[in-house]
C-alpha cells in the first residue's frame, strides 16, 4: 500500500520489523542496551542480508517478561 492509498484510506500501516534505533526509542534504552540485550538473548532478533531486526512480537515478549520478573 503506497503512502498516497494509506491517506485515502486513513490506514496506518504498522511496522512488522524494527532497526535496533527504533527499539531503543520504543522502550527508551540506549542503542547499546539493545545491542547487549539482543547479545544476551534476552531479546529475539532475525537478520536479513546481514541487516539486525526485531520483529514487533519480540518487543512485547520481552516487556510481559519484565513485567513477569516484577510482578
Amino acid at each position: 500500500m503506497s503512502t498516497s492509498d494509506q491517506r485515502l484510506t486513513g490506514t496506518a500501516v504498522v511496522p512488522l520489523l524494527y532497526k535496533p534505533e527504533e527499539v531503543a526509542v520504543q522502550l527508551r534504552i540506549s542503542r547499546t542496551k539493545v545491542y547487549a540485550l539482543l547479545r544476551s538473548g534476552d531479546l529475539r532478533s532475525v537478520k536479513i542480508d546481514g541487516c539486525r531486526r526485531i520483529p514487533v512480537a519480540a518487543l512485547f515478549e520481552y516487556v510481559a517478561h519484565l513485567e513477569g520478573r516484577a510482578a
